[in-house]
């Protein structure tokens, strides 16, 4: 397969002392994660510094990436593959983000969700907390950026300006947006294993071990994503969580443990609906049949 850095790869210490001089030094993201959006036409991404970039995909690049021409070739040749292959690492090595969103608090992000309906961004963060960003709010920014820059380019093209000769850099643009939410252990404050949405994207799902003594029950907490407000929380078994998964289309979360074996969770069930004189425990008892609890005896003549 081919490949494409959307942000150029770490120059060397004495590189990056002569462009950083000179002044054509392009800012320098170490990307930890990434996700594509709902279309795929935009790739958010989270660096070490907490920063939330947004690219635009290209669809020549797009094109590349499966080996075809700019004309949209669906079989081309060996020498038109090995063109392609050439022109995206002379064209793509360059690309900088369209947006850059500094998430509150600077820390390290280690993974990035994107709802199933495209509309929230959650972050997990170092700092123990998730963060959720509206996308429209992001996309209005965003959207306008693309096409300052399409207007920027096209002037540059009128005047005989390469792309390269305007920086790309320029096309980036700050934008202080600040989370819809941001979601914690107010208790443990511990960090986040694993996070997801669920199916309809409408709740965010949020799953953290026992801090600072790993190996104990892990907890599963949910939240709405309009009001923010902790809906459920959940106590699992003795083992710690690695990664969990909403269903896309019903409401089970699967947990994957350290002890082998995948938790399903489901709904709570109202058992009083089944049986009006049910009552909830706390926890499992114990309990002990008697001896002839359940003996059928059948009458003698």
């Amino acid at each position: 397969g081919h490949l494409a850095y959307l942000v150029p790869p770490p120059r060397d210490d004495y590189e990056s002392w002569a462009n950083k001089k000179s002044g054509t030094s392009q800012p320098q993201y170490f990307i930890t994660c990434a996700a594509f959006g709902k279309h795929g036409q935009v790739l958010w991404a989270v660096t070490k510094c907490g920063n939330l970039l947004a690219f635009r995909t290209d669809p020549s690049m797009m094109n590349m990436l499966r080996g075809q021409s700019d004309d949209n070739d669906a079989s081309p040749s060996t020498s038109s593959s090995a063109a392609a292959v050439i022109a995206l690492a002379n064209k793509q090595l360059s690309q900088q983000p369209t947006l850059c969103v500094k998430v509150p608090g600077g820390a390290a992000a280690w993974q990035i969700i994107v709802s199933r309906n495209g509309k929230y961004i959650l972050i997990n963060s170092a700092d123990c907390s998730l963060r959720l960003f509206d996308v429209e709010e992001l996309s209005e920014v965003f959207d306008h950026v693309s096409t300052s820059g399409q207007k920027k380019r096209k002037a540059n093209d009128d005047n005989g300006m390469s792309d390269d000769d305007d920086n790309a850099n320029n096309y980036t643009r700050n934008a202080d947006i600040k989370p819809r939410f941001v979601f914690q252990d107010n208790i443990s404050k511990a960090p986040w294993a694993s996070c997801d949405f669920s199916g309809d994207g409408e709740y965010v799902c949020g799953g953290c071990n026992s801090y600072p003594q790993p190996g104990d029950n892990y907890k599963l907490f949910l939240w709405n994503c309009i009001t923010g407000e902790l809906v459920d929380q959940l106590t699992g078994p003795v083992s710690s969580l690695y990664s969990l998964s909403c269903h896309p289309t019903r409401p089970f979360i699967a947990v994957g443990t350290s002890d082998g074996l995948v938790d399903v969770w489901g709904a709570r069930l109202d058992w009083v609906a089944f049986a009006p004189d049910f009552q909830a425990l706390q926890q499992n008892e114990l309990y002990e049949e008697e001896e002839d609890e359940f003996d059928v005896v059948v009458g003698c003549e």
